[in-house]
């Protein structure tokens, strides 16, 4: 037999055709998602053939074992990556978690583990961990450590299963799709508090979600000297249980954030522009821009020019743009050109009004470097942004997102823009934006 250094495989390698070819290792980044996907399709996909045929091709009685086997992986699988999550998560509140996570096999340890956990984390975990616990509980009861599927007998001989004796596959089908879609959700909620928390708007013991809830409780900031609010603070103290210096600190962060500050009827000013330059810049904008209607049909033919009408349309916009610049250079700065274009890139990732400040911070660096390096580099940092077509459109969005409905409406009634945008209704109530509901609040 060859050495393991002389030896070639010829299993495990790739081939033709190339659809058939798996992406493992490096080539996929694959994690324990991705593995558990594939042994949980691969449990639907044997229980659906059985099915599909009433066990005649197929006897139930044998296919039980590989269908369970891959259920049970699936879901060992999930779980460890949802630990491994919650790692993350705690890393993002500087506090370290640790778990065996390569040899721990028991179903119950690592559930009751992530339970225990993810319950001290974020109250939000509590719904899914209540929907997932009996289903999950029935597992550990029958194959706690992944054997008794996969061997006839235990480690001391004795017979699997013979407690059970029965086990439907219909019964099966149902229970593992909602194990499945429960499962699904913890995912998601998952991958949502984890960009939460990676954003900083939380303290010691509460969440952003918690933070919503006491903006909710507060009064008006213009009222916190009536001597009624002390009687407020010491029952949202209560309520919280926390102390008089959490409290202080969430309030600080209330005050400082744009989608919390309203709740208590402050307004956070927009970064590095004012009302007046936006819309200035609306109104340059639409020198060069017709913004039809998004109510109306898409026009999939275009239009038709011949090479005339191409220069013409070349010159005309060379003009403007030469216009544009000359009534707009010397005024310009790096914090205008910076908080226009945060406003227009924010649109693409309404959540967290945390990354706005990011966006701006990260736009102004790049503003600063434009105006020492020469005009003609300030001058191509502004119509890349004056040449999008959907920058009306973005920034609207942006402006009602940090809940800047004045200045928004402001801009839709200047340029009578009502009738050009379906969704202003939602955005002007806030329904546009809603969280899912697997989120915890709704704002």
């Amino acid at each position: 037999m060859a050495t393991a250094v002389d030896r070639k495989n010829t299993t495990f390698i790739g081939g033709v055709p190339t659809w058939a070819n798996a992406c493992v290792g490096e080539n996929g980044f694959p994690g324990y998602w991705d593995y558990a996907k594939g042994f949980s399709q691969a449990a639907t996909t044997l229980i659906d053939l059985v099915l599909s045929e009433r066990g005649l091709m197929h006897s139930v009685d044998e296919m039980i074992y590989p269908v369970c086997f891959n259920m049970r992986h699936s879901v060992e699988l999930r779980l460890k990556g949802a630990i491994a999550e919650l790692i993350l998560i705690e890393k993002c509140r500087c506090r370290d978690l640790q778990f065996d996570l390569a040899g721990s096999h028991d179903i119950e340890n690592i559930w009751s583990f992530f339970i225990e956990r993810a319950r001290v984390v974020d109250d939000r975990y509590d719904p899914i961990i209540s929907r997932l616990d009996t289903k999950i509980a029935d597992i550990a009861e029958i194959d706690a450590t992944g054997q008794t599927f996969r061997y006839p007998l235990n480690t001391e001989s004795q017979k699997h299963l013979v407690d059970v004796s029965i086990i439907n596959f219909v019964v099966l089908k149902r229970s593992f799709a909602e194990l499945e879609a429960a499962l699904d959700e913890l995912h998601r909620l998952n991958k949502y508090l984890r960009d939460e928390y990676r954003w900083g708007s939380f303290t010691k013991r509460l969440s952003r979600k918690n933070l919503f809830e006491i903006a909710s409780l507060l009064p008006p900031r213009a009222m916190w000297a009536n001597e009624s609010f002390d009687t407020t603070k010491e029952a949202i103290k209560k309520r919280f249980n926390i102390g008089g210096k959490e409290l202080s600190n969430s309030i600080k962060l209330i005050e400082t954030h744009y989608e919390l500050a309203p709740e208590i009827g402050m307004s956070i000013p927009l970064l590095g522009v004012e009302e007046d330059y936006i819309k200035e810049f609306f109104g340059h904008w639409f020198k060069q821009h017709d913004l039809p209607s998004d109510k109306d049909p898409i026009d999939i033919e275009g239009n038709e020019w011949g090479a005339d009408g191409m220069f013409d349309d070349f010159v005309k916009s060379s003009q403007t743009r030469t216009e544009v610049w000359n009534s707009i250079k010397s005024s310009l700065t790096p914090e205008k050109l910076a908080g226009v274009s945060a406003l227009f890139y924010f649109a693409h990732e309404l959540y967290f009004s945390e990354s706005y400040v990011r966006i701006y911070s990260l736009g102004l660096q790049e503003a600063k470097a434009s105006f020492i390096h020469s005009e003609d580099s300030v001058r191509s940092q502004y119509f890349h942004l004056f040449d999008k077509t959907n920058a009306v459109y973005n920034i609207l969005r942006s402006l009602y997102f940090l809940k800047k409905m004045e200045c928004a409406d402001h801009l839709v009634a200047a340029y009578r823009l009502d009738d050009k945008f379906s969704w202003l209704d939602e955005a002007r109530t806030q329904a546009l934006f809603r969280k899912p509901d697997y989120c915890g609040y709704a704002i």
